[in-house]
């Protein structure tokens, strides 16, 4: 029982970790492209600019 127990720890604490094949983004780097085909607020943007904040809202249904 307690052999169960401690795989299923493992299992638990294991599972999540994922190698996911998406680069990792840190703060200060570029944004990836993106192909957006509805604005909620405002008009596209076509160039970013460096002292203005962006806000990208995702949503997802499951």
């Amino acid at each position: 029982m307690r052999k169960l127990f401690l795989a299923a720890m493992l299992l638990a604490l294991t599972g999540g970790v994922a190698i996911a094949d998406e680069p990792v983004i840190s703060i200060g780097d570029s944004l990836p492209a993106m192909k957006i085909s509805h604005f909620l607020q405002g008009d596209e943007v076509s160039a970013l600019d460096r002292n203005r904040v962006y806000i990208l809202e995702f949503w997802a249904t499951w």
